[in-house]
């Protein structure tokens, strides 16, 4: 069985490129099921970010995960845009991601959970399978190992934390200073979070508000979300980062009124704020996420290998579980083999002391089973320190001492 993945992200795509690969939950989900029922394919993982849209695949060699995601998703011709990688390097890469250090924020905060949420999602579809298992719980724990025990960046570790750093920047200090965020999703809500440690009066949209359901940030008004144009005309900032499908704002919203806010970030794929709002008279600053800077580069070396060796470390756990695996049935019929060698060592009847036919039975039932449990021990205990070649020298040994037993397995 091989792994193989296709990936479009922020290094190797603009914006308006990955827009058409931004999926919502509910669209993964049903991708996942689409692509699981694709011929070759044994099990899929979809991970879809603000930033990064990776599809990872088990199954035949001949698998082409650019082809099978731009099909699925009815974006055929679309292929070129990614890059695909296959086995070992398709594995190391998930860590990699995992970890944050393919992140255009290095080392950020999400997208362990994300990791975590992508296999999720693969689950309730019905699309995983026991290799890309393994592969996305040792992913996850090495992302969560790194982050626990390095980190990688001073900078601020999410897109959301670098954008209020950069309003910071371009606007100085931002006490007092009003916020609108549209949006009270994970990334909204952070935002939310931010801004009002940084002393801004922020207020969030909500489309629906359920008592002990909806979390509101700490210090943060509210307003509906069909009511947000009421006050954009008397904020400083306007910040979006939803999952619509459409623009929450558009230039016709802002054009016409006679104060504009004078900072706008727009945290979303698809895009949120429509891009031409940047050139109204009044916006003095215009984020989005290709604003949002490449990665930090100053990360010391040594840190930085901490979290090599994190990765490593896992992708040696995969190795000896993938090796196991590929065993098993060896190993199964190993067990079974040296079950058969002590049953045959022995006369049962004699041992039944006269007990007759169905105790001797019973007896050889009995004695298998417990052979055959006591080699599965051994060889789970065995796991990952066997040398190659071990086990089949190991079934050679016994058939050499019971050359009958081959005689047996050929009639």
């Amino acid at each position: 069985m091989s792994i193989c993945m296709a990936g479009i992200d922020w290094e190797t795509a603009k914006m308006d490129k990955r827009e058409a690969f931004s999926f919502t939950s509910s669209q993964v989900g049903r991708l996942c099921g689409r692509i699981a029922r694709m011929e070759g394919v044994d099990g899929c993982v979809l991970l879809s970010t603000c930033n990064r849209t990776e599809l990872y695949l088990s199954g035949g060699e001949a698998l082409q995960p650019a082809v099978v995601l731009c099909q699925a998703a009815g974006a055929e011709g679309a292929e070129i845009l990614f890059c695909e990688r296959r086995d070992r390097e398709a594995e190391r890469h998930l860590m990699e991601v995992s970890c944050g250090l393919c992140s255009q924020i290095l080392g950020e905060d999400q997208i362990v959970s994300q990791v975590k949420r992508a296999y999720q999602l693969a689950h309730e579809a019905g699309s995983t399978d026991a290799v890309l298992s393994q592969l996305f719980r040792l992913a996850a724990t090495a992302g969560k190992r790194s982050r626990t025990q390095v980190r990688l960046s001073a900078a601020p570790l999410s897109v959301a934390g670098q954008a209020v750093e950069q309003l910071a920047a371009e606007l100085g200090d931002l006490t007092g200073k009003r916020a609108l965020v549209i949006g009270n999703g994970e990334m909204g809500r952070l935002a939310s979070s931010l801004l009002t440690a940084k002393g801004c009066q922020v207020t969030v949209t909500l489309r629906t508000y359920r008592h002990g359901v909806t979390i509101v940030p700490a210090g943060c008004q509210t307003i509906g979300y069909d009511e947000r144009m009421k006050l954009v005309p008397a904020c400083d900032i306007l910040l979006s980062a939803t999952t619509s499908p459409h623009y929450t704002i558009t230039r016709d919203n802002l054009a016409g009124l006679e104060r504009v806010p004078q900072a706008v970030c727009d945290l979303s794929i698809p895009r949120d704020i429509e891009p031409t709002i940047r050139e109204l008279p009044g916006v003095r600053l215009f984020l989005d996420m290709d604003s949002m800077g490449g990665r930090d580069v100053h990360v010391d070396a040594q840190d930085r290998q901490q979290v090599e060796d994190i990765i490593e470390e896992e992708m040696l756990k995969l190795e000896r579980w993938c090796s196991y695996r590929e065993d098993l049935p060896m190993m199964d019929d190993l067990c079974r083999l040296i079950a058969e060698r002590v049953a045959t060592g022995y006369d049962f009847s004699v041992l039944a002391d006269g007990e007759g036919t169905e105790v001797a039975d019973k007896m050889e039932q009995a004695a298998r089973l417990a052979v055959e449990k006591t080699a599965r021990l051994l060889f789970s205990g065995l796991q990952g320190t066997l040398a190659d070649g071990a086990l089949e020298i190991c079934r050679e040994a016994i058939l050499r001492k019971a050359p009958q037993l081959r005689d047996r397995r050929t009639s």
